[in-house]
């Protein structure tokens, strides 16, 4: 049976410097001769989206109906597998992969995957992401036989959420130094605390610190999610 390259479809927003960073991505990691190898990728950037952290902790705008909307205009758009920029949107995908059918796939499952191949393996990730990832236990959930580590929860709110959400963080636009020095130091003290790894559990975490930060591996994982979405379309659909 012929097989045609299948379409990406990216379900976005969530914020959109993030989404830009994910689209980025799967261009570079797409091994392509030319512009017309290159696979079709589908970016539907709905920054309206109600924020993910707000409704798990404070009873906010549920953002379920905004981002299955979002994925049934990836469907007709001609979308064959999708991914979603924001760790903590993953905190609805069984709501997603119930009431759509489009083929999302989990950066946490991806991760997941990813880390078993790690030499030396890496037993304990400290984890910077928001308070609705941490409180939804998405981490622990997907990655059981792994210790997960938390900043402590002045460190959360005041380093990791404030390099976020603050006036100065990265949903604000900032992408300099204040949220990088904020969330170094916070990086620092899950590093004491015995981290063998580092993870950008908050897709806007990479937008400002690299693996050149750290002397332990710094894990994204977008690229992991990115590379799994290029292997899946380029196995193609049925012609």
């Amino acid at each position: 049976m012929a097989m045609n390259k299948g379409v990406i479809g990216v379900l976005g927003g969530m914020g959109p410097e993030a989404t830009a960073a994910l689209f980025s991505m799967l261009v570079r990691l797409d091994v392509a001769a030319s512009d017309q190898d290159h696979l079709r990728i589908v970016v539907d950037s709905d920054p309206s989206i109600p924020d993910r952290t707000r409704h798990l902790l404070e009873e906010g705008p549920d953002p379920l109906p905004a981002m299955l909307a979002s994925a049934r205009r990836l469907l007709a758009a001609g979308a064959d597998v999708a991914g979603i920029p924001c760790m903590t949107a993953h905190a609805f995908l069984p709501s997603l992969r119930r009431n759509c059918t489009l083929h999302f796939l989990s950066a946490f499952e991806e991760t997941g995957r990813a880390l078993d191949a790690f030499s030396p393996p890496i037993r304990r990730l400290g984890i910077l992401a928001t308070m609705g990832t941490r409180c939804t236990r998405l981490f622990e959930e997907a990655m059981p036989n792994r210790a997960i580590l938390w900043p402590s929860e002045d460190d959360h709110r005041f380093l990791v959420m404030e390099a976020i959400y603050g006036p100065r963080g990265i949903k604000a636009g900032n992408l300099g130094e204040e949220p990088h020095r904020l969330l170094v130091r916070a990086a620092q003290g899950l590093i004491e605390q015995g981290a063998d790894a580092i993870v950008a559990g908050c897709t806007e975490v990479p937008l400002v610190l690299s693996q050149k930060d750290f002397d332990i591996p710094f894990i994204d994982p977008m690229y992991f999610l990115a590379r799994a979405l290029i292997g899946a379309a380029r196995k193609g659909v049925p012609a």
